[in-house]
């Protein structure tokens, strides 16, 4: 898994993540995090930490789809959001769902989280 995410950028701190997106204080990423509004995961200290490849700098936002997605994705496990977005699907082509919404195929990758969600409840 760390493999995977320092592929794709790596992780950034909460203190990072507020000067990123321009927040007052961390309150708003512990919110964003405790309703599944934003990939975090745990690093080998026990601190959340938070893929940098979700959040758009320039505009100070997260990504687009990336909470729709969440909102039909299962969480057995903290890791399970991060599989599912950086993960080829044979649905989507061989492409990951993240390179979906990094292409603005937004919907595409929505039903991918559906598809996911769904056969994880079965």
């Amino acid at each position: 898994m760390q493999n995977l995410l320092a592929a794709q950028g790596g992780c950034i701190g909460n203190v990072a993540v507020v000067e990123l997106m321009g927040l007052e204080d961390r309150a708003t990423v512990d919110r964003w995090r405790n309703h599944r509004q934003i990939l975090s995961v745990k690093d080998d200290a026990g601190q959340w930490v938070y893929p940098v490849w979700q959040f758009v700098r320039k505009h100070k936002r997260i990504m687009l789809g990336i909470r729709d997605c969440l909102a039909e994705l299962p969480f057995e496990s903290e890791s399970e959001p991060l599989i599912f977005f950086l993960s080829p699907m044979e649905s989507l082509g061989g492409h990951t769902p993240l390179d979906c919404l990094r292409s603005g195929k937004i919907e595409a990758a929505i039903k991918a989280a559906r598809r996911y969600g769904w056969r994880k409840n079965t």
